[in-house]
């Protein structure tokens, strides 16, 4: 499978990641975007967003990935997604490990993070499967998990 990523995102494929998230709703992107982004997403809230990275299937954009911050020696990930019509096909677990891959070559980072919520069932499971173990419990306001892997 021909995964690769790049820095950014265009204007056509910002749109196209609005369309994706809106058609599902506003509890849909409050699970991949977090609550501090509101509901529709629209071309400046995914412009404001710094390094993102595209997602491509040889030339076929499927996705984003973000890095959320680096503090120490840890990268937080998050607002992951993938076009909907390419889930369960195994293309978000090839373009995750790649990208963690990608993360763990920076040999200041020995451990990355990501959060999914408890409703998640198929991120949780895919996280799982990918070496990421429940690091933190977080019950308020609702039931989500920091997931864990270290090198």
């Amino acid at each position: 499978m021909n995964i690769s990523f790049e820095k950014g995102i265009n204007k056509n494929n910002a749109l196209t990641i609005c369309e994706w998230s809106n058609e599902k709703g506003e509890e849909f992107q409050k699970q991949w975007m977090g609550s501090k982004i509101s509901y529709p997403l629209d071309l400046e809230k995914i412009r404001k967003l710094e390094d993102l990275f595209s997602i491509f299937h040889e030339e076929e954009f499927i996705g984003i990935i973000q890095i959320i911050k680096i503090e120490e020696n840890n990268a937080h990930l998050g607002r992951f997604i993938l076009n909907p019509q390419k889930v369960g096909q195994g293309f978000g677990k090839n373009a995750l490990k790649l990208f963690v891959h990608h993360i763990f070559e920076d040999e200041n980072i020995n451990s990355i993070t990501l959060t999914v919520f408890d409703s998640n069932i198929t991120a949780k499971k895919l996280y799982e499967k990918l070496g990421f173990k429940i690091y933190k419990v977080i019950e308020f306001p609702s039931l989500k998990y920091i997931m864990k892997r270290t090198r």
